[in-house]
């Protein structure tokens, strides 16, 4: 990322040996000393955990934050979430450090603005896209944030398929987010132009990032049999060409999206084993894309082949309802950003980036747990990633789906 994108370059020169177990680099403590300025605390202690993910981050060190003492009106706690960064420029396929330069824009900044515009249109609490609290203290060398967890929040396995309720609110909740998207551009059109147009899809299309899915795609083809094996190779080639063109190519309808939207990266709240919410988190793959690409993230990587046959439509329902009913907060017909016709003909269109997406990150989701790489290489191409069983069924099933729907 460079300030031409919109955003302020990261000069991040923290190193993986700066995150130890319990212990913060001093740039970081200072940030959460503002906070607990600014909480009122008058005496308090500090506890600090590192958090493993299993698998689940590839580009952070995380740590819980655990403040607790008294104020002029009593006893208070506040629990404070980090996201450390860590070394990885050597990759060739993203910047590491502009991915956190992206999320920390997004929780410095996007986040206030969106804040705004809803207060300014009025937008019921309950009816508003989903943010987690950012105390406005995030560093390059951190991304801070309320620890969500101690209110109940947590994610699921990242190889486990979602379940309906989950989905369907996760849909809500992007409808929502694409809306605003929508609403911004229609509000703030010179902020919008100037910050946020221009902010690219952060992948690079090079060799390596073709390594990595032609490493995938071999995966994938020794799970097929020889008929789905061979529709499946044949169309890897055009496949690669159309996505070029899918998701550089400004004649697909665009806005702001999320650009990483799975369900590894929406938390969820369940109360008596019922769920009740979810929280988008994660925003370091932010772009000016296509909304379709959202969708498609969250339903290849996170549902099965029976689920997609039983409510794949229904899903798309749930999304464009929320969009709309998020525009008209703010007097906008959705007719005239984003008509249902023109959604279902794009969603037609560029449904195979499914394929894509799978191909992206099955390795990564689908990585055994006692063997999850270390990102130390120069080319992902040359990481080795052994994947559990499970990842066989989902592939056949999206192999599948494609041949069934006439791609393949």
């Amino acid at each position: 990322m460079n300030s031409e994108m919109g955003v302020e370059q990261c000069d991040c020169n923290v190193s993986d040996k700066e995150y130890k177990a319990d212990k913060l680099p001093e740039k970081v403590n200072e940030s959460i000393e503002r906070i607990i300025k600014k909480e009122g605390y008058k005496d308090y202690k500090v506890l600090t955990r590192a958090i493993s993910t299993v698998g689940g981050n590839y580009f952070g060190s995380l740590y819980e934050v655990d403040v607790k003492g008294t104020t002029e009106d009593g006893e208070k706690e506040t629990n404070i979430f980090v996201k450390g960064i860590v070394s990885g420029d050597h990759l060739t396929v993203m910047s590491v450090s502009g991915m956190f330069t992206m999320e920390l824009f997004v929780y410095n900044e996007l986040s206030v603005i969106f804040n705004d515009i809803q207060n300014e249109a009025h937008i019921p609490m309950n009816e508003r896209y989903n943010m987690v609290r950012s105390f406005q203290q995030s560093i390059p060398e951190a991304i801070i944030l309320e620890n969500v967890a101690r209110k109940g929040y947590k994610t699921g396995f990242r190889m486990d398929p979602v379940s309906l309720e989950f989905a369907q609110l996760s849909m809500q909740q992007l409808g929502k987010f694409h809306g605003l998207s929508f609403a911004l551009e229609n509000k703030r059109p010179e902020y919008f132009e100037r910050k946020l147009k221009t902010i690219p899809f952060p992948m690079n299309f090079n060799d390596d990032f073709k390594g990595l899915l032609k490493n995938s795609a071999k995966a994938i083809s020794e799970c097929l049999g020889d008929d789905a094996s061979k529709k499946f190779n044949d169309y890897i080639p055009k496949l690669w060409n159309k996505m070029q063109h899918c998701l550089f190519d400004f004649k697909y309808k665009r806005t702001l999206v999320h650009g990483d939207y799975r369900a590894n990266n929406i938390l969820m709240k369940e109360i008596e084993g019922e769920l009740t919410d979810v929280l988008p988190v994660d925003y370091q793959l932010l772009c000016y894309g296509c909304p379709i690409m959202d969708i498609l993230f969250f339903v290849f990587l996170g549902t099965d082949q029976q689920f997609r046959k039983d409510h794949l439509e229904d899903l798309k329902d749930v999304y464009f309802d929320s969009l709309k009913k998020m525009l008209q907060y703010f007097d906008i017909d959705v007719k005239t950003v984003f008509p249902r016709e023109d959604f279902d003909s794009l969603y037609k269109e560029v449904l195979d980036y499914g394929i894509f997406c799978f191909m992206q990150l099955m390795p990564f989701i689908f990585a055994i747990e006692d063997e999850i790489p270390e990102l130390d290489k120069d080319y992902l191409a040359d990481v080795v990633i052994k994947t559990d069983p499970r990842m066989k069924e989902r592939a056949r099933g999206i192999v599948d789906d494609f041949i069934q729907w006439g791609y393949l």
